[in-house]
């Protein structure tokens, strides 16, 4: 099983190494290497006993900043779930019988939470505010993350570095369904390296899991990540309770989802709308359809969603187009990959009327942050002679599972959110495998 792990960590390396290779603003990725010192230094120098609640606070401040300074205008997706909410609230439920809920029911958990706010101060600012809050959660939780993994040093370095990416805090003021179901991820990845496996552990597991689902149907890979996790890590004394662990992980995960599914149909949400509409309605291929287009890389197209939504047969329209595109593929996830991970500008769109210099600037450092982090990651990737830690074993498991995963469905660089947040976490290996390098490096200049 160690070399099998290995051979992992090995591919993992060599396929992050060669996406690093197509990273947009390479040069400029130099410009902000002296941060590093920066950061280092303020770690050193100043002295926080809280830091947990200083990391918290620095990040909610900075983010109620940005909320109110940046003009972020709601659009596509996000505009159909913010009006949503605010019809329910006045009652008016006629959107349910909407094209976009008619095909994506399952969209609703955010838009009944959206509502509950919206409730209580019925001004899009309470949305963002919240936004902030559960962001500036998911900071602190990669500081906690990162130090039981590594050290207090290193945490310290990697929560304040991941303050400075702008992607994460322009997400704030879009009202995406990602925030809640990631700081739950991260509560669940605190869990599971914190807590002894025990069955109580995991029907815990699974009831966040399937709290996190009702937000973003992207559950099922941190539940596939635990299987793993458990299987690896089994032996002949332990491979029973494993097991058992497993099938209540799964059994409570799916009893809870279709529970809450059951409830939500028989609402009075579903009382008018028409009978093929339930919130558990699944658009079937739809994601692999449109996540195998080679035209436009595995994006979201209108051309795509005319021609699916309009046939009867969407499975036939998916075997002709794998029948069709097989061998242009291989380019295709190598495209998706590079889009998804490297690229952040993408699908970021500010108002603010800027100077053009400084909003490209502003772009620019944003990217180039993304770029060095990237850089970071592949270095703590190779597999170094000591054993690696079953912790970041479980988080490169994760991102393993969400770069297979992404191959096939729909991506946009907005998905990369989490993914982007586990790289983070790991960074430290970096620095780890630096140290180890330079040792061996006078060891060897020692030794002639």
């Amino acid at each position: 099983m160690k070399k099998i792990i290995k051979l992992c960590e090995y591919i993992l390396f060599i396929l992050f190494l060669g996406m690093i290779l197509f990273t947009k603003e390479k040069l400029t990725t130099l410009l902000i290497i002296p941060i590093l010192p920066l950061i280092y230094l303020f770690i050193k120098k100043v002295k926080i006993k809280r830091y947990g609640l200083f990391i918290f606070v620095l990040a909610l401040l900075i983010r109620l900043f940005t909320i109110f300074i940046l003009k972020v205008e709601i659009t596509d997706d996000f505009k159909t779930m913010y009006d949503a909410s605010t019809n329910l609230i006045k009652g008016n439920l006629d959107f349910m019988n909407g094209f976009y809920f008619k095909t994506y029911p399952y969209q609703l958990g955010l838009v009944l939470y959206q509502a509950i706010l919206l409730k209580i101060i019925n001004n899009v600012i309470i949305l963002k505010i919240m936004n902030s809050i559960i962001t500036s959660l998911i900071v602190l939780f990669i500081y906690l993350i990162s130090k039981k993994i590594y050290k207090e040093e290193y945490a310290r370095m990697i929560s304040l570095g991941y303050i400075l990416y702008l992607y994460p805090i322009y997400l704030n003021s879009v009202l995406t369904n990602q925030h809640i179901q990631t700081l739950i991820i991260m509560l669940v990845i605190y869990l599971v390296i914190t807590k002894k496996e025990t069955k109580k552990l995991f029907i815990v597991l699974a009831l966040l899991l399937g709290i996190a689902n009702f937000f973003r149907n992207e559950s099922i890979v941190i539940i596939l990540g635990l299987v793993l996790y458990s299987l690896i890590f089994s032996t002949k004394k332990n491979y029973k309770t494993k097991l058992i662990n497993i099938i209540i992980l799964l059994f409570v995960y799916f009893l809870f989802t279709n529970l809450t599914t059951f409830l939500l149909n028989i609402s009075p949400l579903f009382k008018n709308t028409n009978e093929e509409t339930t919130i558990d309605k699944n658009v079937k291929v739809w994601k692999f359809y449109c996540g195998l287009n080679t035209e436009h890389n595995g994006i979201y197209n209108n051309d795509d969603a005319k021609r699916y939504f309009n046939t009867r047969n969407e499975e036939k329209l998916l075997l002709d187009r794998i029948k069709k595109d097989k061998f242009k593929f291989p380019i295709l996830f190598i495209k998706k990959e590079v889009i998804l991970w490297t690229q952040t500008n993408y699908d970021l769109r500010i108002n603010n009327n800027f100077n053009k210099e400084f909003y490209n600037l502003l772009l620019k450092f944003n990217q180039a942050i993304l770029n060095l982090t990237l850089l970071l990651f592949v270095i703590g990737l190779f597999p170094i002679k000591k054993e690696t830690k079953k912790e970041i074993i479980f988080i490169k498991l994760l991102i393993g599972l969400y770069f297979g995963v992404y191959l096939f469905i729909e991506i946009s660089p907005r998905y990369a959110y989490i993914l982007h947040i586990l790289i983070f976490i790991i960074l430290a290996s970096s620095i780890k495998n630096i140290e180890f390098i330079k040792d061996n490096i006078n060891k060897k200049i020692s030794k002639s």
